[in-house]
């Protein structure tokens, strides 16, 4: 758009000057050149058919698809033939006209100068675009990196609160914008949150205080019953005994898998070489699998560290491996794999047992509270809480618990490698 303005103004100023060499030329045509100089303008000047004067070879016609009869005749420079003519590059503008004693006129203005102009004003404003696109571009770049630099900062306080730390708040900034917005909304919800967490540990603390101390005395006085008790009210204390023992272990685990969601529980984490401690609870439990006859095979990568608490994630490999050994059948096999994937920096802890499986869309419900497959119904001991532990545990290490059909079931344990 600026360069048709440019072409328009350029060649509207040169009609200007053509038209007033023109009115210059009629009133005065007594002139030795006729009223024309011969710089910087180009003329031809023909009576009657004959050439009078002129630096022009011949007079130029109007070209055909002129849209007026007034348009600019546009005349190759070199056309000029006078020798002191002060340029012959670029192209002659002008216009023919007829006076009344049949002479015809040509006068035409060298447009070189002006296209020269043009070419400066073109490159100036080149020059303004380029720079105004690299400010822009450069703008550009610090505002995004600015708004990246703010979303990852909420990426990673999101990440820390996921983990359990819901004291982190993401930092506010002066300005006043979406991403600023989505801050002080996150805050504002994590507050919220804070409030209905602790309003829930003292839930929590109020039953722990409330009811365990009852239900352990309940189960004393049963177990003093089934000691004095002889036949079938000794045989009822003791099944009473099972039954609040299961009870107890229940109520302790669902507060532990509470604690560790809510981050509540502060976990003893150390550089803990996972590799030697499957070994010590494989060594110490796979006496389980000795009684139904099964085959346990470990391919156990040496010197594989993680930073974990060693408590929790020895509960979390037992719960895997006793539930492994209830669902494999007599004469079974039950394998462990432990390796590293550098890849992503995970350490993979399989137990793959040749049970008869889960169903694949049951296989994301199974670390579910209390939630048992149809077919365990009514048969199984459990409490449906030992995955759900070893799904808390795993979380709370920052870890991923998968479990796939493959024959039987394989439950994997992914967690960071040491300084991964």
């Amino acid at each position: 758009m600026a360069y048709i303005t440019i072409e328009k103004n350029i060649e509207t100023s040169i009609e200007r000057e053509v038209n007033s060499e023109i009115t210059r030329f009629i009133g005065d045509t007594k002139s030795t050149q006729l009223g024309i100089k011969s710089e910087p303008y180009a003329f031809f000047i023909e009576k009657r058919g004959q050439r009078v004067a002129g630096n022009l070879t011949e007079i130029p016609e109007q070209q055909r698809n002129s849209k007026k009869p007034q348009d600019l005749i546009q005349v190759k420079a070199k056309a000029i033939v006078a020798n002191n003519y002060i340029e012959n590059k670029g192209e002659i503008l002008g216009k023919t006209i007829m006076l009344p004693n049949e002479t015809k006129v040509f006068i035409g203005k060298n447009s070189y100068d002006a296209t020269e102009r043009r070419k400066d004003i073109i490159d100036t404003l080149t020059t303004a675009l380029f720079f105004l696109l690299a400010f822009g571009f450069s703008g550009g770049m610090i505002i995004s990196f600015q708004s990246i630099k703010r979303i990852d900062r909420i990426s990673r306080v999101s990440k820390s609160i996921n983990a359990g730390d819901l004291s982190l708040r993401i930092p506010t900034t002066k300005h006043k914008d979406d991403i600023e917005d989505l801050s002080v909304n996150i805050n504002s919800m994590l507050d919220r949150i804070n409030v209905l967490m602790q309003g829930m540990r003292e839930v929590t603390n109020n039953i722990a205080h409330d009811l365990r101390t009852p239900l352990t005395r309940l189960r004393a006085n049963i177990e003093t019953i089934s000691h004095v008790g002889k036949g079938q009210i000794k045989n009822e204390a003791e099944k009473a005994l099972i039954e609040t023992d299961n009870l107890l272990n229940t109520f302790t685990s669902l507060l532990r898998i509470s604690q560790l969601e809510s981050g509540t529980n502060v976990l003893q984490k150390e550089n803990l070489n996972l590799s030697k401690l499957v070994h010590e609870v494989m060594d110490f439990y796979d006496v389980l699998a000795d009684e139904k006859n099964q085959n346990v095979n470990l391919s156990i990568d040496r010197e594989i560290m993680v930073y974990a608490d060693k408590s929790l994630l020895s509960q979390a490999i037992v719960n895997l491996f006793t539930n492994a050994v209830k669902y494999t059948p007599e004469n079974g096999y039950i394998r462990i794999f432990l390796t590293t994937d550098q890849s992503s920096s995970m350490v993979e802890l399989a137990i793959h047992d040749s049970g008869m499986g889960v169903p694949a869309d049951e296989l994301e419900k199974i670390s579910q509270r209390f939630y048992r497959l149809e077919k365990h119904r009514g048969v199984d001991n459990g409490n449906g809480l030992g995955l759900s532990m070893v799904k808390a545990i795993v979380r709370a290490h920052q870890g991923q618990l998968i479990f796939d059909n493959d024959v039987g079931l394989k439950a994997i344990i992914r967690l960071p490698i040491m300084g991964g």
